[in-house]
């Protein structure tokens, strides 16, 4: 009787602990779930300060700009050390904040990045048993949940004046990541269990760039200094690429310079390109009933293309153009056929995602920011600005509906995570977790 008691009691245990990590309490990559920073999680809550709805906060020894990623009971994170030339994974516990484990790589060697965005600025990917971190000139690296190596990849040299920024995603069974930008860029899909390549492309393919570009296509035509290192010039892409189901079939679509182009995840073989995008592309793309957005940096140009074609679909795919665009650098979501996104210098817009028209501008509290938006799965949008205020609102295509303007008086390049009940949000001084204070 006592077995069959404790038995029951084990199963009840296994059922709530289950129970409570449910699909939408995780936060697996960069962008969420499904990589577009929507969330099926609606539980968090929308105010909070330095002293309230703080569940956690800890101290991180110095600025990062990736996100946390999130699985069960266990938050992991990137994070640089950069006096012992380290590049390093944190894992935490979810509840408390305490430290679990951290793992490093050293790489002494020069690593050209810019002042505001440090080593580590990938945010990682996990599927619950895996977890990657790609470190820039540092390598590829996978770790188990309980932080014991499983393989480490030497993808070459990462160069570029300001950095890297593209985060791994997960696939099937493959690890997939957009390495650049600089002299070194290809897209790459390794075996997530062992780290062995499965297919690499040349993602930079100087004929396709020089044929789609061009002053019909691109405001910001010229070459921002032809005559310099290709690793010098401000050209590339920094974004993480999407994957777009489309008639039953997965396509990997990335901005990148002066164009969007899509690969088969499976094989790596290029489906479809675009031309008409600046030089720079920050913002990852984004995807509305099979229309893909891609936006770009410093007045660069942007389009929407209809996913699913083949070959050059520039005259045949692309919905709308805009030659001379603003500075997006922080990727929006999409909502009900309208996207909603920041600019660096902290005016929030909505626009038509069939033709680019701008419905609303409004700018938020907190200043310019670098920040992507999460959306939760009750509607509610969370931004981040450079300062720490993290502004909610409510979509609406007709005008800006502010929920609140929370503050915590930190420094930031990082953007909102929400996992089950808890919000993670990352400044240059800490990790903070906010969740509704406990009623005990």
């Amino acid at each position: 009787m006592k077995t069959a008691f404790y038995v029951a009691m084990a199963f009840c245990f296994v059922s709530l602990v289950s129970a409570s990590f449910a699909a939408d309490s995780n936060w697996p990559q960069w962008r969420g779930p499904s990589g577009s920073g929507a969330t099926s999680a609606d539980g968090v809550v929308s105010e909070w300060g330095t002293d309230q709805n703080v569940k956690w906060r800890i101290e991180l020894p110095e600025a990062g700009n990736s996100t946390p990623v999130v699985w069960d009971d266990r938050v992991f994170f990137t994070q640089p050390l950069s006096e012992t030339n380290q590049r390093s994974l944190f894992c935490v516990d979810r509840e408390t904040g305490r430290e679990v484990w951290r793992r490093s790589v050293r790489y002494d060697k020069p690593e050209t990045s810019h002042k505001t965005n440090p080593y580590c600025s990938a945010s990682p990917v996990t599927d619950g048993k895996h977890v990657i971190a790609w470190f820039g000139s540092a390598g590829l690296v996978c770790w188990d949940v309980d932080g014991n190596e499983r393989w480490r990849r030497d993808l070459g040299t990462q160069q570029h004046m300001w950095g890297y920024g593209s985060s791994p995603i997960l696939h099937d069974d493959l690890c997939i990541l957009l390495f650049g930008p600089g002299n070194n860029e290809f897209l790459i899909a390794v075996d997530k269990t062992t780290g062995e390549t499965r297919w690499q492309v040349d993602a930079l393919d100087d004929d396709a760039e020089r044929a789609l570009s061009g002053p019909e296509n691109d405001g910001n035509a010229n070459d921002f200094g032809s005559n310099k290192a290709r690793s010098e010039r401000l050209r590339g892409a920094w974004n993480t690429p999407i994957l777009v189901e489309v008639e039953g079939h997965f396509e990997l679509v990335a901005a990148l310079s002066r164009r969007v182009s899509a690969f088969d995840p499976s094989t790596g073989q290029q489906l479809w390109t675009c031309g008409g995008t600046g030089p720079l592309a920050y913002a990852s793309p984004m995807e509305s009933d099979g229309v893909v957005v891609a936006l770009g940096g410093y007045g660069g140009a942007s389009l929407a293309v209809r996913a699913g074609g083949r070959g050059d679909v520039t005259p045949t795919h692309r919905i709308w153009h805009k030659p001379k665009d603003q500075g997006w650098l922080g990727t929006g979501v999409v909502d009900n056929g309208s996207i909603y996104i920041c600019n660096m210098n902290g005016v929030l817009s909505c626009f038509d995602v069939q033709t680019g028209d701008e419905l609303w501008k409004k700018r938020t509290d907190g200043g310019g920011t670098w920040s992507s938006i999460t959306q939760t799965g009750d509607g509610r949008m969370f931004l981040l600005t450079k300062s720490g205020t993290t502004t909610v609102f409510k979509p609406d295509p007709k005008a800006f509906k502010q929920i609140a303007a929370n503050s915590l008086d930190e420094k930031t390049n990082a953007s909102v995570v929400v996992a089950g009940n808890d919000i993670l949000i990352r400044t240059d001084e800490a990790l903070w977790c906010i969740a509704k204070a406990s009623q005990e």
